[in-house]
């Protein structure tokens, strides 16, 4: 399927994924070979019932390297789930709670999606995490 071809289904899949978490935007179609996502608020706290879905979308034949920068979600009750390619639940790569720095994750394809979402009480920190495109043939990454 072609980047065109692929952008456009996001664009059909992404109505009514975004949402605001108490008046805050958050999440969306985030397009290029590098940039960085936070959790809103961030560096102050998250709010709480925070639904937010970054769909990450490089260039053909690249992968996504995502690092975290800052890491604190309150335990077991703030998550934020990766997925390799479309937020499917046959995609979820990991789901990552608490305080302890993840380990980077690289993707299989051209897209990552994450999703954030927090529970009525209690917040700390939030995220902040750095991706970057890799570029890709058969042997290796770059």
């Amino acid at each position: 399927m072609s980047l065109a071809m692929k952008l456009k289904c996001l664009s059909l899949l992404f109505v009514g994924i975004i949402t605001a978490a108490n008046g805050e935007n958050c999440g969306g179609l985030v397009q290029g070979t590098n940039g960085s996502i936070e959790s809103p608020g961030f560096p102050h706290g998250y709010p709480n019932y925070a639904n937010c879905t970054w769909i990450i979308i490089t260039g053909e034949r690249n992968r996504i390297q995502l690092s975290f920068h800052t890491f604190a979600l309150e335990e077991d009750f703030d998550i934020l789930s990766v997925f390799d390619g479309q937020p499917l639940q046959g995609n979820l790569k990991m789901r990552l709670t608490g305080f302890q720095l993840p380990s980077s994750i690289v993707s299989t394809g051209s897209i990552l999606s994450l999703w954030f979402t927090t529970d009525f009480a209690v917040s700390a920190q939030g995220f902040k995490a750095i991706y970057e495109g890799r570029k890709c043939t058969y042997l290796q990454c770059i």
